[in-house]
């Protein structure tokens, strides 16, 4: 197997998420729209970690995407105790909305947050696989 496949395509997948919730969660935009902006960002670094690794494929590079893929799913799990106030929810029912466990609304895609955070659990576990591999 190529190295650094199942690390780009978990950046990829990790960026099309991205955009699918960037495009489709008007609540975000409407509750939140920094923190639309800022996983706008996250793709940014997404793209460019992708880039560093289909072109290098060196150590820093796996090293750097483990590190982002944790970071990621940290920062997705601490939005859980910033909750905004403008939702009206506590934080036991804004981590149902965000992680799709129950929580209707039409103005987002149930599931589209918990699959991104999986994807960078596995970014961070795919990464430091193929940085044993060097």
């Amino acid at each position: 197997m190529r190295k650094g496949l199942l690390t780009s395509a978990g950046l990829v997948t990790s960026g099309a998420l991205g955009v699918a919730i960037i495009v489709t969660d008007r609540n975000l935009w409407k509750f939140e729209p920094t923190h639309g902006y800022a996983l706008g960002g996250f793709l940014a670094v997404d793209l460019g970690l992708l880039t560093f690794i289909l072109l290098r494929g060196s150590r820093l590079s796996f090293r750097l995407a483990s590190s982002w893929g944790i970071f990621q799913a940290l920062v997705m799990l601490a939005d859980i105790f910033t909750v905004p106030s403008s939702l009206g929810l506590t934080q036991t029912q804004f981590a149902e909305y965000l992680f799709g466990l129950g929580y209707y609304d039409s103005a987002h895609i149930a599931f589209l947050f918990p699959a991104l955070f999986i994807v960078n659990v596995l970014v961070a576990e795919f990464a430091y696989f193929d940085l044993r591999r060097i």
